[in-house]
């Protein structure tokens, strides 16, 4: 009998299973959780789960009415230890095995460390991750006063948000010269900066810290510019690892994330990757991607079901993200470099304005920051490559809402 096994537990598997179902597969689908939890959205750990208000996601990504509906057999505190490819046998953390005809990998990522004195022996310093991660830190938080976030990317800065909403003393430590300055360029990391200095968050550029201090607690971060930082928690957001020893001990091909083709399957017969574990080659660019985002994760799921399926896959989703930061959220479609001219439409002090960024007339990426509908309309001008116009540009502003 046909038995399809879902290694993890995040967007990328639940949307694979929702997506096999959908496509008429009738065998039998597992999925393998090492969490205890039922599988959950990540995007509001570090936004509304940790300030207590109401966000735009649901906290699980399904009840467990749709499992039981489905007929997927959801298998929780069951992590999965190795993986016979050439058996298409997976070896469970209880001792047990179990075949498959066909594997998704879906193994996700697993937080940076930083290995400066004090970071792995103080409490109050914390790792986000996994919803046990954001029920320690959220507890943290609220017994701390003063608060250091180190790393300023997408999780860094929504964090950093997080407890300056709380009532917080918060100092993001920014390596660079203005946060979320890779993910965005200096013009929309400006924007950035100014929000969050207006909500009273210090912000340290082109530093890092070299050490943690305190007795037991930490109390003290210490910056490679001779500067000090107070903080009773503190919150380490340097970026994440692909989980892929899994893969790895099995013989898979890796290189920052499990390889796959542009249908999602691995360099092993019938063993499928997909979401922030997977590197996958996009035939639009010509080179393999990895990314952590959540639109990747469930677009690469529900990819990946249909190509164990036996349909013809080619994954070129347009990249999509998004980031809620105090009471301004903001979309981001697309993929810019430095050597784009960027074109802004819209108010910027009020936050309500689209960025769009062009190489030789073309669009490469949109960001559009408190008006919605802007990638349903950059999609196709990013797609096609053709000649955009001011006009144009000024067009999809006007449309949005």
């Amino acid at each position: 009998m046909e038995h399809i096994v879902l290694v993890g537990a995040g967007l990328a598997s639940t949307y694979a299973a929702a997506q096999l179902r959908s496509s008429g597969y009738n065998g039998r689908i597992t999925m393998l959780s090492e969490e205890t939890e039922q599988p959950y959205d990540h995007v509001p750990l570090s936004k509304d789960f940790l300030y207590g208000g109401e966000g735009y996601h649901e906290l699980y990504l399904r009840d467990a009415e749709f499992y039981r509906q489905h007929d997927i057999d959801l298998k929780l505190d069951t992590p999965v230890t190795g993986l016979d490819a050439e058996a298409k046998v997976l070896h469970l953390g209880t001792g047990a095995t179990m075949d498959y005809s066909s594997a998704l990998l879906a193994t996700g990522a697993t937080p940076r460390r930083l290995t400066v004195p004090g970071a792995d022996e103080l409490t109050g310093v914390q790792y986000l991750r996994t919803l046990n991660d954001a029920t320690a830190l959220r507890s943290q938080l609220y017994d701390s006063e003063r608060v250091a976030v180190i790393g300023a990317g997408l999780l860094g800065c929504e964090v950093a948000a997080s407890a300056a909403m709380l009532g917080k003393d918060v100092t993001l430590i920014c390596r660079s010269s203005l946060p979320l300055r890779s993910a965005l360029g200096e013009e929309m990391a400006t924007v950035y900066r100014d929000l969050h200095v207006e909500q009273g968050v210090s912000i340290l550029t082109n530093t890092e810290a070299t050490a943690l201090h305190g007795n037991g607690r930490v109390e003290q971060v210490v910056l490679d510019n001779g500067m000090t930082v107070e903080a009773g928690t503190v919150l380490i957001a340097v970026g994440a690892t692909p989980r892929t020893a899994l893969a790895e001990h099995a013989g898979l091909e890796v290189n920052n994330g499990i390889v796959t083709d542009a249908s999602l399957a691995t360099s092993v017969p019938d063993v499928f990757a997909a979401g922030d574990v997977a590197s996958v080659w996009n035939p639009t660019i010509g080179r393999h991607e990895r990314r952590e985002h959540f639109n990747t994760a469930r677009t690469q799921g529900k990819a990946a079901a249909r190509s164990m399926l036996g349909e013809a896959v080619s994954y070129d989703v347009i990249p999509f993200f998004f980031s809620d930061q105090y009471d301004v959220w903001m979309e981001y479609t697309g993929t810019a470099g430095g050597d784009c001219e960027v074109v802004v439409h819209g108010d910027v002090p009020s936050h309500r304005f689209v960025a769009f960024w062009l190489r030789d007339g073309r669009l490469q990426a949109a960001m559009n920051m408190g008006l919605k509908g802007v990638p349903r309309a950059a999609r196709p001008l990013i797609r096609s490559r053709e000649t955009v116009t001011d006009q144009m540009l000024r067009r999809i502003v006007e449309q949005a809402q």
